[in-house]
């Protein structure tokens, strides 16, 4: 059985926020600095922190629902793409994120802020799951089994993942 999670798009949304807040605004390491504040979470925790699915592209890891959302160039749903940039118009609403939720996205963020386009992407893809679902020149689904680390977790989240609550 897949493991397939039920996205909360708040949480995406206030994932986004946060990592805007704190000083990162390229979409292109926004991107990767959840990623990796999702593998984290979930190989650390159990649970995704937004439940988004990653898609393998040319570029590296990408969150499909978000990916999709900052396309839109203009205010609504908490930011918008300018450039190559996401703006915030408003400030994170906290009370949707779990302190691990946070501690994932620190992490996320000093693995991937500030750091040029060259070195985000060899950093990202040495990532096991780009590696191994990247089909050249589209985008592929990156299954959860490929990010989580622990053979148990996966047998356990097979079970129960499409009944959490992310």
């Amino acid at each position: 059985m897949p493991i397939q999670f039920n996205m909360n798009t708040q949480k995406a949304i206030e994932s986004v926020l946060w990592i805007i807040q704190n000083g990162e605004s390229n979409m292109y390491n926004i991107w990767k600095i959840l990623f990796s504040a999702e593998k984290y979470h979930i190989n650390k925790y159990g649970r995704p922190i937004t439940g988004d699915q990653y898609v393998a592209m040319e570029y590296g890891t990408v969150p499909s629902w978000l990916y999709n959302a900052a396309k839109i160039e203009k205010p609504g749903i908490g930011f918008f793409k300018r450039e190559k940039s996401l703006v915030a118009d408003r400030e994170p609403m906290m009370d949707y994120l779990s302190i691990s939720d946070v501690k994932a996205l620190k992490h996320g963020f000093d693995e991937y802020a500030g750091l040029d386009f060259n070195s985000v992407k060899e950093k990202n893809h040495r990532e096991p799951a780009w590696q191994k679902n990247y089909v050249g020149n589209s985008s592929a689904p990156i299954p959860f089994e490929d990010i989580i680390e622990e053979e148990w977790l996966k047998e356990d989240l097979a079970l129960v993942s499409n009944y959490m609550v992310v």
